[in-house]
């Protein structure tokens, strides 16, 4: 390869015209463009001197690649002559977004884009180019233990506990090393779509709302600290979707709970589970109500009635559940087949409120798998609602449940015969 040639070397000299077969036609190679050999390959060269320093642009050895050169050619020489061999006072960033202006509008003009719109193009480039960002795990490790953790001074609450697990368990394997300012809205909503829910299917509108909130929080604070600019938020824009109204709550049949009681009562390594099972489908208790109720808040034998004390209820007031009879029947039959009933015991085994609430989720689980009966999240809860409430009328339902009728009406409450109610609240030990 003979010595490079300058645009300033140019000016001073004469250099013989140069002739090329390119894709078997005859071009001339003007000033500035020769042909190179890289790496075993012909490449159509422009080559220039910028800021003291040689710089080179190669193009395949074709007739297009050769009209792509003559074009860069020509611009570098009306350059030299506008701002001189250092050009002008023009920093190395400036000069990257000229260049990347020069491809952005040629692209949009290709494409039938107006200038606008490659302005628009080519601000988003460069601001992307210039961005630097910590990847998403790096951000909600910092998210949590700078702003969550402050919150409850250092202190792992259940909440902190369940948003540690949906951010790095669930969340982060999905977006893990990704630069913060890469995530688009798409790749938001890919993520949401893919949640699963409880049963291995599509999660729920309301869990996908939960992710979506805590997502939320994460990118403000990441924008409120710096980490990314507002215009890389991937959820500013994004509103959880609303639940389709007038939806009935899903609960199961007669048969299906049927099936159930029967199930457990046939397999004594789950006969444990049958009082909890018992104050969920027949009082209409909350998960986390069923996972703090202790044999002491249960008088079936003396006073019939089960007390929901404001520490155990969610709202935090005290309620008094009544049993009906088969609910009874249940809790003698769990005590008969070895199922120890201390007053001071709960429920549930475990310790903690946080192994008890996963024990029952688990037990929930095999259930499904076993019984073939799918378990729709509350659907435990709405169906004691739905059957009580044709048992007992709305009021007193209402006030067993622990909260007013609107909310039964709206949220709770499936049309249920009287002789379905009949044959649910006859589901003993002695019917299945």
């Amino acid at each position: 390869m003979g010595p490079v040639v300058s645009f300033s070397q140019m000016k001073q000299t004469k250099s013989k015209t140069k002739f090329h077969d390119i894709q078997g036609k005859r071009v001339t190679f003007p000033k500035g463009i020769s042909l190179e050999t890289k790496n075993g390959v012909k490449k159509i060269t422009v080559t220039w001197t910028e800021q003291g320093r040689i710089r080179k642009k190669f193009f395949d050895a074709t007739l297009e690649g050769f009209e792509d050169a003559k074009e860069v050619n020509a611009t570098k020489k009306q350059e030299l002559k506008r701002f001189g061999q250092d050009f002008g006072s023009i920093s190395d960033d400036e000069k990257q977004a000229l260049d990347l202006w020069r491809a952005y509008v040629k692209e949009a003009q290709m494409n039938g884009f107006s200038f606008s719109s490659a302005y628009e193009v080519m601000k988003r480039g460069i601001d992307g180019l210039n961005t630097t960002t910590p990847d998403f795990k790096t951000l909600a490790r910092y998210y949590f233990d700078k702003e969550l953790m402050r919150k409850t001074d250092g202190e792992l609450t259940e909440h902190t506990e369940t948003v540690r697990q949906r951010l790095f368990n669930i969340i982060c394997p999905y977006f893990g090393n990704k630069p913060s300012h890469t995530i688009s809205e798409n790749d938001v909503l890919d993520f949401l779509d893919g949640l699963k829910g409880q049963n291995g299917g599509k999660a729920s509108l309301v869990t996908r709302t939960q992710y979506l909130n805590l997502l939320k929080s994460v990118f403000k604070f990441a924008v409120e600290q710096g980490n990314i600019t507002k215009e890389f938020n991937p959820v500013a824009n994004l509103k959880p979707a609303k639940k389709k109204k007038d939806a009935e709550p899903e609960i199961l049949t007669v048969d299906e709970v049927k099936r159930i009681f029967s199930f457990v009562k046939n397999n004594p390594k789950y006969h444990q589970f049958i009082p909890v099972l018992t104050v969920g489908f027949f009082c209409g208790a909350r998960v986390e109500e069923r996972a703090k109720l202790t044999y002491g808040d249960i008088y079936i034998g003396g006073r019939n009635e089960i007390f929901v004390s404001a520490a155990v209820a969610k709202n935090g007031i005290a309620r008094f559940i009544y049993p009906t009879e088969n609910v009874k029947a249940w809790f003698e039959y769990a005590k008969e087949n070895g199922v120890s009933m201390n007053a001071t015991d709960t429920l549930i085994q475990g310790d903690t409120l946080k192994q008890r609430k996963t024990a029952h989720s688990s037990f929930l689980k095999a259930l499904a798998m076993e019984t073939g009966i799918t378990l729709p999240k509350n659907c435990i809860r709405h169906t004691a609602a739905s059957f009580m409430a044709e048992q007992q009328g709305y009021t007193e339902t209402a006030n067993q449940l622990g909260h007013d009728i609107g909310m039964l009406l709206k949220h709770y409450r499936r049309a249920i015969t009287k002789t379905e109610a009949e044959d649910y609240y006859n589901i003993c030990p002695a019917t299945v």
